[in-house]
């Protein structure tokens, strides 16, 4: 009988050499993957570790099938485990849900045989699941493979292949309770959600630009992703009083903090486009008001002043003409190690150039839509193999268009800042 063998995939970068090493021991057996795992948290880093996932099988021509989202069942299984260290109970209730899943799907598709990838990671206990996947394997008739993908310096090449494909390398495991004990009380920026945003350096704007490289290889086009670090930027509380009054406002993106209570007046305005500026008598603050209702702006270049500048409506507009008593507070976070990325798609020195950009402003406006680029890839396909032609999706354009200027910068023998 030929093995049939359905591999548990936990994530792209443990699959990279895993897989690759159950080729090379089962090479005459058919191997399918499944991604299940419920314990990842918010569903975008499952979206973004399946998508990567996809990315490693469809390299290696093997089909991978998506588990379902079941974080509730996750929830339930581990409640009263909350506390539980890493390796601890709550680790093996967890291997022991998702072996399960593993066994269930093997029998059902007539499969005789399972493994894990998660024997891949240095942080897993390989006894515990060695002793799972053979519990749950002879309970539907099955074998389970304990493969030590470690051994003979797995951990080495794995990470060698996931930095060659350019792999997402997640930085927790995916469960909040070990997030929260590793954290302490610490904001947790994994967990921040953006909705329809795609903010520059967030996961959502990853998971935009994942989603396009795994359209174009499956054209059979190259794609080469261009990581750049910049400084990140979040507003932890912000208010804005006139007369006494709370009013709507935004903030512009890299104004630094205010110390305390800033009372203030308008000290002298300037018109300036399609917005006012009131710069106020004290803390270098200012307010830009619209002549449209309130919304984000988008900047043509990035900050290299903090001052703090908020930003009202038309409505507001008006009453700042009357120079009104106006108080504002400000507390933000700088970050120097966010990350944003360019996709190139074809060679970086085609001649014909098109260009993209993959972030969003916060409320979602402003940005470029996936069947957009994936249409003008498409329709270049050719030109683009034959090097003619390039798709690039520069990132982190609504800040500064800092993936346009890396982009180029890059393609100068020395930085702009050497002459």
């Amino acid at each position: 009988m030929k093995d049939r063998i359905l591999v548990h995939i936990c994530c792209g970068v443990d699959a990279v050499y895993s897989l690759r090493k159950i080729k090379e021991l089962y090479p005459d057996a058919e191997i399918k993957g499944y991604f299940y795992d419920p314990n990842i948290h918010p569903e975008e880093e499952y979206e973004l570790r399946w998508l990567e996932t996809k990315r490693v099988c469809d390299d290696l021509g093997i089909e991978c099938i998506k588990g379902e989202y079941q974080l509730d069942l996750w929830l339930n299984k581990t409640k009263g485990l909350e506390n539980e260290p890493e390796r601890g109970e709550r680790c093996s209730v967890c291997h022991d849900l998702r072996l399960e899943k593993t066994s269930q799907l093997a029998k059902k598709i007539g499969f005789n045989k399972i493994t894990t990838v998660l024997m891949m990671s240095p942080k897993k206990d390989f006894d515990v699941l060695k002793s799972i996947g053979e519990k749950l394997a002879n309970k539907y008739g099955l074998e389970f493979l304990a493969i030590d993908f470690r051994k003979g310096g797995g951990v080495e090449k794995m990470n060698k292949l996931s930095k060659e494909m350019e792999l997402y390398h997640q930085n927790y495991c995916g469960c909040v309770f070990a997030l929260f004990q590793q954290r302490k009380g610490e904001y947790i920026p994994e967990l921040t959600v953006f909705g329809r945003g795609r903010p520059a350096g967030s996961r959502e704007e990853l998971l935009f630009i994942k989603k396009i490289r795994l359209y174009a290889e499956n054209l059979g086009l190259n794609c080469k992703e261009e990581e750049f670090q910049f400084i990140g930027w979040k507003i932890l509380s912000s208010s804005l009083k006139i007369n006494k009054e709370p009013v709507f406002h935004n903030v512009l993106y890299g104004s630094g903090s205010i110390n305390g209570l800033l009372r203030v007046r308008v000290k002298e305005i300037i018109k300036k486009d399609n917005l006012t500026i009131f710069k106020l008598n004290k803390g270098n603050a200012e307010i830009w008001g619209l002549d449209t209702e309130l919304k984000e702006i988008s900047l043509k270049n990035p900050r290299f002043l903090t001052s703090p500048i908020f930003i009202v409506g038309r409505e507001i507009t008006e009453i700042l003409y009357s120079n009104p008593k106006i108080e504002m507070q400000l507390k933000t976070e700088f970050n120097p190690l966010t990350k944003s990325r360019n996709l190139i798609i074809g060679s970086e020195n085609a001649e014909n150039i098109i260009s993209f950009h993959s972030d969003t402003l916060l409320d979602g406006s402003e940005g470029v839509s996936e069947e957009e680029i994936k249409k003008a890839i498409l329709d270049n396909r050719e030109d683009i193999k034959g090097g003619k032609t390039a798709v690039v999706i520069f990132g982190a354009k609504h800040i500064g268009s800092i993936g346009e200027k890396v982009f180029k910068e890059n393609q100068n023998s020395l930085p702009s800042a050497i002459s």
